[in-house]
């Protein structure tokens, strides 16, 4: 690839093609005869693939109308969605060939890194970190339900929620889901780690890992910004989530279990409500107040370089860093004695407005084909596909056509980002940046 090629590459619309033409191929792996024990509407298997594809977790049907094939292709297809179709396929490139410059610039910009000089390692990183915790998952999540099932059932089991979980799919083959296993404190304790290290992200854990090697080593290095951020945002994210949720339903779904089996699954739900959709707790059992915790957290999402979508943490910190300059009459945006670059600043406000518009026409549209369900429910479906969350009030099976298919559209927007949509199909200009005469307007 030409230098020039390179400079009207453009990630977002790669991706978006790629998650296209896995969901077409998923859709057809699943539509075969020996994937479904009844037939399946080829909309409904399409909602599924895409669900799936996007580590979203919402459902039309059952999943138990497959066949244990099809649970099988539901789990490839989760694990390529979690850790990314173009990952694997750069993975396996680096396998048997050497990367040249513009295919480590394309890697670089695609993982959407800053330096793309050691692209190699950190894909081999993201792999072995990946094999190694869903392997470790699997084994621990095993030994909390192996008395429930039979052994190669339980087995699968293992191997499928350890995957779904740190993938943030939040697809589960339990009959009830997590509901049924509420009680289980090493189950929920497993899942809940598996969580939390996937939202992390890779890149996180690459610079933490560099760190700690670096430090053995007796030489000086520092975490990055970016990896400071995001420990920070995720540990005030979590802890405020869990500590919201207890304070919230200690006296109504919480009630009937004890102290510390109602920590767990404040914790278990605290964490899960940040993109894996996970739940012990009924939906239709909850609070409000609850339910807009849930769509906030869930808006806000994981880290990026992790298998969780939302806008964001770090899109959060650089809005709420923002305001605070703002506040303070300030030109220039800073974040641990660190200035935030204007562009980034920017791109952060844009992906935030960009997401709350899709939100609101996702919203606006349904009320339109989904005639007799309530505005709070049609909001939180809206909400939750964009956010690739897979938590729903009951109204996923019973939308129409039309609004399966914005649902599916907007899972899609949500894995690659709003904004990326939009650069997808944005046509770059080489033409220089030039500005027009200051002037200022009345605001507020």
């Amino acid at each position: 690839m030409s230098p020039r090629s390179m400079a009207q590459f453009s990630p977002a619309r790669f991706i978006l093609v790629s998650i296209i033409a896995a969901i077409i191929v998923g859709t057809i792996l699943l539509s075969v005869p020996w994937s479904q024990k009844v037939p399946i509407p080829f909309v409904d298997t399409l909602f599924t693939a895409t669900s799936a594809l996007c580590t979203c977790g919402l459902l039309t049907i059952p999943l138990s109308n497959f066949t244990p094939f099809g649970h099988c292709m539901l789990l490839l297809l989760i694990q390529i969605g979690g850790l990314g179709l173009i990952t694997l396929t750069l993975f396996l490139m680096s396998c048997f060939i050497r990367f040249g410059f513009a295919t480590q610039l394309m890697a670089g910009q695609l993982l959407e890194l800053e330096s793309w000089k050691n692209i190699r390692n950190i894909l081999f990183f993201i792999v072995l970190v990946t094999l190694c915790v869903e392997s470790l998952g699997a084994l621990l999540i095993f030994g909390s339900i192996y008395q429930d099932y039979a052994l190669s059932k339980a087995l699968f089991l293992a191997v499928f929620h350890a995957v779904s979980s740190f993938c943030d799919a939040g697809l589960s083959l339990f009959p009830q889901g997590f509901i049924t296993h509420k009680d289980n404190f090493m189950l929920l304790l497993t899942v809940s780690c598996i969580m939390t290290f996937s939202g992390l992200g890779f890149i996180t854990w690459y610079d933490i890992m560099q760190c700690i090697k670096t430090y053995k080593q007796r030489k000086k290095n520092h975490l990055s910004l970016h990896s400071k951020i995001v420990i920070s945002m995720a540990f005030f994210l979590v802890s405020s989530s869990a500590l919201l949720y207890w304070i919230l339903e200690r006296h109504n779904t919480l009630l009937s279990l004890s102290m510390p089996l109602g920590l767990i699954n404040a914790l278990f739900n605290g964490i899960a409500l940040r993109g894996t959709g996970f739940t012990t707790i009924p939906i239709d059992q909850l609070q409000l107040a609850t339910l807009l915790l849930i769509m906030i957290m869930a808006f806000i999402g994981s880290s990026p370089g992790s298998t969780g979508s939302g806008v964001k943490v770090t899109t959060f910190a650089i809005l709420i860093a923002t305001i605070k300059s703002a506040i303070k009459g300030q030109t220039i945006v800073t974040i641990m004695g660190r200035t935030i670059a204007k562009d980034q600043t920017y791109k952060a406000i844009a992906i935030i407005v960009l997401g709350c518009s899709w939100i609101l026409i996702t919203t606006f549209c349904l009320l339109i084909t989904e005639q007799g369900m309530s505005f709070l429910d049609i909001l939180f479906e809206s909400v939750s596909s964009f956010a690739t969350l897979g938590l729903s009030t009951g109204i996923t099976p019973y939308l129409s056509s039309t609004g399966k298919f914005f649902i599916i559209l907007s899972m899609i927007i949500g894995r690659i980002g709003a904004l990326g949509l939009v650069l997808a199909f944005w046509k770059k200009h080489e033409n220089p940046e030039f500005s027009y005469p200051e002037e200022r307007i009345i605001l507020g």
